[in-house]
């Protein structure tokens, strides 16, 4: 059995597993990052010791957000944990737990593992997907956009270990500065947070939309769910972002096309529950941009594993990580 830890800016989760994947018990706890870094990692610590058994487990994984380096693991100042600048976590942990035959704790970037439980055990799987898939690229579309990269069954981790933060793929020179310091980030054009400053514009613009009303007329309470829900009802200007999200969304996906060759292209996060509203805009882009040699290769396909996605990630980089 292992464990594996999600670490978000508002909530931690951590499961119990076994090496495919099938949950035995989780255990949540809200992060409380605003006090700082040893409240947040008692928290931690406090969900693995209820996770684990009298016989202990095999390995613990932890996903945490980036930037990051799993092989020193140390986490370098993620902008929702506040205060936490190049912090030896796995070290800290290491200390902390003292667990018996030193069980193992491997690191991983919460956005690549995230990709590694979609290839082992969700959509990219053999049983979910019928063949075998060994190329993936892997998008969450949430508060941010982060991402990972599978090439011929491994996760592409680049020389530091900060390969594929495919949110910060630049596709407009000139567009919004994004939180990572650069402009037109893909991030900062599509992500849920980015969505939603589009609607509250519409708002304070008082343009006609069911919108105005789902938040009092007040465009600082919006959210891309909002606007999702809005679209789903069939108003106007909230399809109309939604034609435009799954447009931007479409751009980053044939950059990661025409950089990695995927089998399949995983796309997940809140702004995916859109369904058909975010996916048809995203393949009618990707089907007039990409280059007519990849026409046939891919597969652009729903993430399998919902709220799980990131507990589930820490469960595969620690499988992975008892691999010789």
């Amino acid at each position: 059995m292992f464990i594996g830890i999600d670490l978000g800016g508002t909530k931690i989760l951590g499961v119990r597993a076994d090496e495919h994947g099938h949950i035995v018990a989780e255990v949540r706890k809200p992060t409380g990052a605003i006090q700082g870094l040893d409240a947040v990692v008692d928290r931690i610590v406090e969900i693995i010791r209820e996770l684990t058994p009298p016989e202990g487990v095999a390995a613990i994984g932890v996903g945490a957000p980036g930037p990051l380096d799993p092989v020193k693991g140390v986490v370098y100042g993620p902008p929702n944990l506040p205060g936490w600048v190049a912090v030896p976590l796995r070290q800290i942990l290491e200390d902390r737990l003292q667990l018996p035959g030193g069980t193992p704790i491997v690191l991983g970037n919460d956005a690549n593992a995230a990709a590694l439980a979609e290839h082992k055990f969700g959509a990219g799987s053999e049983k979910r997907s019928g063949k075998p898939i060994k190329h993936l690229v892997y998008l969450t579309i949430s508060t941010g956009i982060g991402g990972g990269v599978i090439t011929d069954g491994k996760l592409l981790l680049g020389a530091t270990g900060m390969a594929a933060e495919l949110g910060h793929i630049v596709i407009d020179l000139h567009g919004p500065r994004c939180t990572c310091g650069n402009t037109g980030c893909l991030e900062a054009m599509a992500s849920g947070t980015a969505l939603a400053k589009e609607a509250a514009t519409i708002v304070a613009a008082r343009r006609e939309t069911s919108m105005a009303d789902a938040v009092g007329g007040k465009p600082e309470k919006m959210t891309a769910q909002i606007v999702v829900e809005a679209a789903q009802a069939g108003d106007r200007e909230a399809c109309a972002l939604m034609d435009r999200e799954g447009m931007l969304v479409g751009v980053g996906v044939v950059n990661c096309i025409h950089s990695f060759n995927p089998q399949l292209v995983v796309l997940g996060g809140g702004v995916t529950n859109a369904g058909d509203l975010l996916f048809n805009p995203v393949r009618v882009t990707v089907e007039a941009r990409i280059m007519r040699g990849y026409i046939g290769t891919f597969d652009i396909v729903p993430a399998a594993l919902g709220n799980e996605v990131g507990a589930l990630g820490a469960v595969a980089v620690a499988v992975e990580g008892m691999r010789p």
